[in-house]
């Protein structure tokens, strides 16, 4: 009788152990789930998120291109496309784009757009949680990424930071832009 209460007093630890362990994967099982449903959720909207950012510039950087052809075939740069709602007329073109810089005039530089927009269109994203879906667009967010660098370089604008990765250094703040190392303008002293 002795023998067997010491045996199962020596049993006791390895019982409480199993049995933490048992509560233990349990309860990490259910909170393992809630978190990574977070995560999902958190990383969606920041990739959502950087694709609507790129899709308002592509859809600025169009109607620039649009106003330029604009003006190219009707030789006439005053032209703004007016619109009539309720026998008033209301001015598409707003004050500001007078003040942006001018394009140049390229072919290149169209198809960089339009692929742009194709890339980062809301009605053509797959809004499916599989991982094709997944894939499909990480793919097309690394690839309208590119290309927005591409358009900034060819435009000699400034390359901003994203929200996907907000570790990235900040931008350059002086200079003409174009990154060239006779570009001494943007290098900050060290003191």
């Amino acid at each position: 009788m002795e023998r067997n209460l010491l045996e199962s007093i020596l049993d006791l630890e390895e019982d409480f152990y199993q049995e933490g362990y048992n509560l233990g994967a349990s309860d990490g099982a259910k909170t393992g789930y809630i978190e990574g449903s977070v995560f999902a959720v958190e990383k969606g909207f920041e990739k959502f998120l950087e694709l609507g950012r790129l899709y308002g510039k592509a859809l600025v950087w169009a109607q620039r291109l649009a106003d330029l052809n604009l003006e190219d075939k009707d030789g006439d740069s005053s032209i703004t496309p007016q619109l009539v709602s309720g026998g008033e007329q209301i001015s598409l073109k707003p004050s500001i784009c007078n003040e942006m810089s001018r394009f140049p005039p390229s072919l290149r530089l169209a198809k960089n757009i339009d692929t742009l927009l194709e890339l980062v269109d809301p009605a053509s994203l797959p809004m499916h949680n599989t991982e094709e879906a997944v894939t499909d667009v990480d793919e097309r967010l690394k690839g309208a990424m590119i290309k927005a660098k591409l358009i900034q370089r060819a435009l000699g604008e400034r390359e901003d930071t994203s929200d996907i990765h907000p570790d990235a250094k900040d931008p350059q703040i002086s200079g003409d832009g174009t990154g060239n190392i006779e570009d001494i303008s943007s290098l900050t002293t060290r003191h």
